[in-house]
């Protein structure tokens, strides 16, 4: 089975950036490389107010080519939250970024891979044109 940050697209040696890791998910994120220019971000949101924290202090560390991961709890998982896989995101979307890819990490929590829309190939959902 597939690593945390198999699926994340990590690979070792890169530059990470991991914000506000919940206590349960720590131990799959110590093999990350810190210090430097991050060139991977996983950032956990649990609701829109946290987005917009994030999206402050977490996105103007993005650059072009990078993994910009935006982890939020699973309306099945046993946390609260505004944020689902197709609402809360306005504040990434308006910034010019796109959902890409999206990922299971646990029982709680999905991740979202977010990319500016000059890195998308090619668009594939109408939702994703806002």
């Amino acid at each position: 089975m597939k690593s945390l940050l198999d699926k994340l697209g990590y690979r070792s040696g890169v530059t990470a950036l991991v914000w506000r890791v919940p206590d349960s998910r720590a131990p799959q994120l110590s093999p990350v490389t810190v210090g430097g220019e991050p060139q991977f971000l996983l950032a956990f949101v649990r609701d829109r107010a946290a987005l917009g924290e994030a999206a402050d202090e977490v996105l103007p560390s993005y650059r072009r080519g990078g993994h910009l991961w935006l982890a939020y709890p699973k309306k099945s998982g046993s946390i609260l939250s505004d944020l689902s896989r197709d609402a809360g995101w306005e504040r990434i979307t308006r910034a010019g970024l796109l959902p890409v890819t999206q990922v299971a990490m646990d029982e709680d929590w999905s991740a979202l891979r977010f990319r500016f829309r000059d890195e998308i190939k090619k668009l594939t959902r109408t939702s994703a044109q806002a």
